[in-house]
């Protein structure tokens, strides 16, 4: 009896510690899953290291650790590489595949990871794998109906996550999901993400993260959510509310003081958003990646002195950041620092491989040129730009405006010509392209181009004098008096501030007295010619009493007019 008893206990003792166990290691992963949600992925990534020694067959475990890795990606897009992620979220679910195969939950980050390749076709092999993994009345899988419903949930997540508009199947899975278990808050946050992401419907969206926080007051992420709906709406003080609350419901939840920074921002609390933003790297533990977030963040907020401070504060650090150098490089160019961004990007340029370069990085490099005065470059360099997106239109018009600043007319003309041809050429562009040819004396071609820039800018004084300049010189003897009808348009059009436009005013004056005096020359029995140009001769006086030319006209009419 004695040695029974003991092997009972021995027994119960043994299950005691086996339940111990697990529900210690359910604890770590919930910890470590809630390190994920707070986007404090370094801390996140070592606990699933350490859960995975203890118990390196759970494939849960395996899929939350590859999901690190794809959230690390989405909550910094700039700075994180989709393909660097993806390859290590693949390779986790596929260890998650290969130790527990009758999981589905790892083919759900499979199927994700094949969706944000676009992959269609492998997405749908995994998804269809991960289905036969759930129980049903034909194939009697034993399953709790709490992990039945999260796999299905991940599987509908998979599709909002890369943004595929799959809705159909998004909501036929949470529709299972909610059947199965419908105390998952999971089921709801997936719901209203993707109505708000894939659907634009902010009513659904809300009505889902309202659920959530009816079954979890304590929920940050609905706080968090419904937060940034507000923010959408252009709500920011039921926005500021919503986010305070997640931080005072949890206040280890990094995205809420991220979110915080930013609604501050645009508030114009500067320093207490910068605060916020310490706060969020101050959970995300100062790792290198929360950092460069961080950075990312200036750079959105256009806070460019604050970023270089940071940029070179990590740069200093860990100098293979490749992504940094570039930022370093936009932010200089942002900040008005054009000499030293331009060497920033040329060092930029030189270390990185051809094909992690981008058209927006060749962009940067042209303007940094076009800004150093090295505009011969700057316009081949931007030319460039604008031939990796054809569709990037004002890009040409960058390229004329450096070819007008070392004066090769020529290629401005064939430049406006081509986006012209493409897409209207704007306002400006038709200004410069006129003065283009005006400076290559082709006053033909500029009077056309500046009678149709005056005509879309009817009120632009600088526009029509150029007009009347460009007439002249084809009428140069006002012969036939090409000139007078624009000359006649400025004397109109400055009425209003005769001030501000006196030197325009006098040069009107001084060719509608040229003009007359002229025609008077050439028909002498005409002196109301005579008459009309002592009237603007006295104009131009009365501006400037000094003229000689229109002294001398005056005192040649005198004796004509009695």
């Amino acid at each position: 009896m004695i040695h029974v008893a003991k092997r009972y206990g021995i027994l119960a003792l043994f299950l005691v510690l086996t339940l111990f166990i697990r529900t210690a290691q359910s604890q770590d992963l919930s910890d470590a899953i809630k390190l994920t949600r707070s986007e404090q992925f370094n801390a996140a990534d070592k606990l699933f290291s350490t859960i995975l020694a203890g118990n390196p067959s759970d494939g849960d475990v395996f899929f939350y650790y590859g999901d690190n890795y794809l959230k690390r990606y989405f909550a910094d897009t700039l700075n994180t590489s989709l393909q660097d992620m993806t390859a290590e979220a693949k390779a986790m679910f596929t260890k998650g595949v290969q130790k527990e195969p009758t999981n589905p939950i790892n083919y759900a980050g499979l199927a994700e990871v094949a969706l944000l390749a676009n992959n269609i076709t492998e997405a749908q092999q995994y998804l269809d794998k991960a289905y036969s993994l759930l129980p049903t009345r034909k194939n009697k899988i034993v399953m709790t109906p709490e992990k039945h419903a999260r796999s299905l949930v991940k599987m509908a997540d998979a599709f909002v996550m890369a943004k595929a508009k799959d809705t159909a199947r998004i909501f036929t899975y949470l529709r299972e999901a909610e059947k199965m278990n419908p105390q998952d808050i999971d089921i709801y946050l997936v719901r209203g993400d993707a109505n708000i992401y894939l659907l634009n419907n902010g009513s659904n969206a809300i009505s889902n993260y309202n659920i959530v926080q009816s079954l979890n007051p304590n929920s940050s992420m609905a706080n968090l959510r419904i937060g940034q709906l507000w923010m959408r709406a252009k709500q920011y003080q039921m926005a500021l509310d919503y986010y305070e609350q997640g931080v005072k419901i949890d206040s280890t939840f990094a995205p809420a003081y991220r979110e915080l920074g930013f609604l501050l921002y645009k508030a114009g609390r500067y320093e207490e958003a910068k605060k916020m933003f310490r706060k969020f790297l101050e959970l995300s533990a100062g790792n290198i990646p929360a950092r460069l977030q961080f950075i990312n963040t200036l750079m959105e907020l256009q806070d460019y002195p604050e970023a270089i401070i940071e940029i070179n504060e990590v740069l200093a650090m860990d100098t293979t950041i490749i992504d940094l150098y570039r930022a370093r490089a936009y932010a200089l160019y942002e900040n008005e620092e054009y000499e030293t961004g331009l060497k920033a990007i040329e060092n930029f340029l030189e270390r990185t491989p051809g094909d992690k370069i981008r058209r927006s990085d060749i962009l940067y490099h042209g303007r940094l040129l076009s800004k150093n005065e090295k505009d011969s470059m700057a316009a081949i360099v931007l030319y460039n730009a604008w031939e990796l997106d054809t569709s990037k239109i004002d890009i040409l018009s960058e390229v004329a405006m450096s070819y007008i600043k070392y004066k090769d007319y020529d290629n401005t003309i064939r430049i406006y010509t081509l986006k012209d041809s493409i897409s209207n050429a704007n306002v400006l562009d038709i200004y410069n392209w006129a003065k283009a040819y005006y400076n290559i004396q082709d006053y033909t071609n500029a009077a056309v181009m500046f009678e149709r820039f005056s005509v879309e800018q009817p009120t632009y004084v600088a526009g029509f004098t150029w007009w009347a300049r460009t007439l002249f010189n084809l009428d140069p003897e006002s012969d036939e008096g090409l000139a007078k009808p624009v000359y006649e348009q400025i004397l109109e059009i400055t009425l209003e501030d005769t001030v501000k436009y006196h030197k325009q005013r006098l040069e009107a004056y001084y060719y509608m007295a040229y003009y007359y005096y002229h025609q008077y020359v050439l028909n002498k029995k005409d002196k109301d010619l005579a008459r009309e140009s002592m009237k603007y001769n006295k104009d131009v006086l009365a501006i400037d009493p000094e003229n000689e030319k229109a002294k001398q006209m005056v005192e040649a009419l005198k004796r004509v007019i009695k």
